[in-house]
């Protein structure tokens, strides 16, 4: 099997599309869905607009330009997709109209729209229902992951307790929120949650789109970030916290019963990070020597002893059990963004930060679940002076919905592009 490229974005122009869970091929695979930015180096302020378009790519490299936003970042854009259940007639994306973060769904040849009362953060691969959070809040936090434009300072506190998690209906448009922040902080709680500040994020729908996945993270003593993850029906029911350690990344569905995450195990560890005092006398005062050991693993890997330490790995969880499975802890030693192939859920493809101990490239790497091993690992280079700066172009890469092609984001000769790879049997 091979991985060969077939297309990159037109040289000297930046263009990307975003995170890892979603293609940005239509469903035959003839459009490409891009981004278009002005610039590269710096975030993005509440007046800059992001040019929403596509490729034609099998036969120009033109980009036709659809419509524009103003609510966008460098880590997932501005959410664009392909929307369910056709992926070739409408897009969905985020925008602020009228001083409000809303989902826009456009018919791509009409140009009508479809206008949602928030935000969305994930959609149903049936185009039925849409998941948000409140990204008013979540840019007091998580400026990275959400959008300029809004302050609503009534919503910067540590713990709003009517945050949460919101379901709504793409054809009614009624909305109803499932999960409350509120909820979250009071279900087996933690001594170190308290003072802390806390969100929820990286909400991920099941492929037969009835449960979904997400975090419930916060800001704890020590400076760092505790985080939960847990799985729950679509309608808020069954909630399942799925890995308690403390330490989860990125994730993705396998299939319907399965998810693979970067994180760590429980240890004793990881375990005292749990208890405030402990975190405040004992591990802040050791948080350079911790780090030392167990952190850095997303750029440098595990080593034995920092595998150890923080428990770091990808990991097989199996939905509401406690089944959990180190996957190829010594081949993948590196936090990325994996996806599955929804053709052959075997194959997954992920990425791995820049390495400044290998000339700030970036690795591309199509994993076997199954044989276990790496079936082609390719690497690409990215900007120095961006890789620990929050305009750093992560690979994010994704599939296409027959698992042919994979597209992904790149800095690899110096301006943001999008790169195709056809995969060859």
């Amino acid at each position: 099997m091979i991985i060969n490229k077939v297309f990159e974005t037109p040289k000297n122009e930046n263009y990307f599309f975003g995170y890892y869970d979603k293609s940005s091929l239509d469903i035959s695979n003839n459009k490409l869905l891009a981004c278009k930015s002005k610039f590269i180096d710096r975030m993005p302020e509440s007046e800059d607009i992001l040019e929403i378009g596509y490729f034609d790519w099998k036969n120009s490299n033109k980009f036709i330009k659809l419509t524009e936003t103003k609510a966008w970042n460098w880590q997932q854009g501005c959410m664009l997709q392909w929307f369910g259940k056709d992926y070739n007639k409408k897009i969905i994306y985020n925008d602020r109209i009228d001083n409000k973060f809303l989902t826009v769904i456009m018919d791509i040849d009409t140009k009508e729209r479809n206008i949602l009362p928030m935000a969305y953060y994930t959609a149903s691969s049936d185009g039925n229902f849409v998941l948000c959070i409140d990204n008013e809040r979540h840019c007091f936090y998580r400026g990275g992951y959400s959008y300029k434009g809004i302050k609503n300072l009534d919503k910067k506190v540590p713990l709003l307790e009517d945050d949460g998690i919101w379901y709504i209906d793409t054809k009614s448009k009624d909305i109803k929120q499932i999960i409350t922040l509120k909820k979250m902080a009071n279900y087996k709680p933690l001594s170190n949650m308290k003072d802390a500040v806390h969100y929820v994020e990286h909400l991920m729908i099941s492929p037969d789109n009835k449960r979904f996945i997400f975090m419930h993270r916060w800001q704890t003593a020590d400076g760092g970030v505790y985080s939960r993850l847990y799985t729950v029906n679509v309608d808020g029911s069954e909630l399942y916290l799925l890995n308690d350690s403390g330490r989860m990344s990125h994730y993705s569905w396998r299939n319907d019963t399965q998810i693979v995450g970067w994180g760590g195990l429980s240890n004793p560890i990881n375990s005292l990070r749990k208890y405030k005092n402990i975190v405040k006398f004992f591990i802040k005062p050791l948080m350079p020597l911790y780090k030392k050991f167990s952190g850095g693993n997303s750029v440098d890997g595990n080593t034995k002893l920092s595998a150890m330490v923080s428990g770091d790995s990808y990991i097989i969880f199996t939905d509401k059990t406690n089944k959990k499975e180190r996957l190829a802890s010594n081949i993948l030693i590196k936090d990325g963004h994996p996806s599955f192939s929804k053709i052959d859920n075997n194959l997954m493809i992920t990425d791995t930060y820049p390495n400044p101990n290998d000339e700030f490239k970036e690795e591309l790497i199509l994993f076997d679940i199954n044989k276990k091993n790496i079936v082609e690992k390719l690497k690409l280079n990215h900007i120095k002076e961006f890789a620990s700066s929050g305009v750093r172009c992560d690979l994010h890469p994704k599939w296409s919905h027959d698992g042919k092609y994979i597209c992904i984001d790149t800095l690899d000769k110096g301006y943001r592009s999008i790169y195709v790879y056809q995969i060859k049997k």
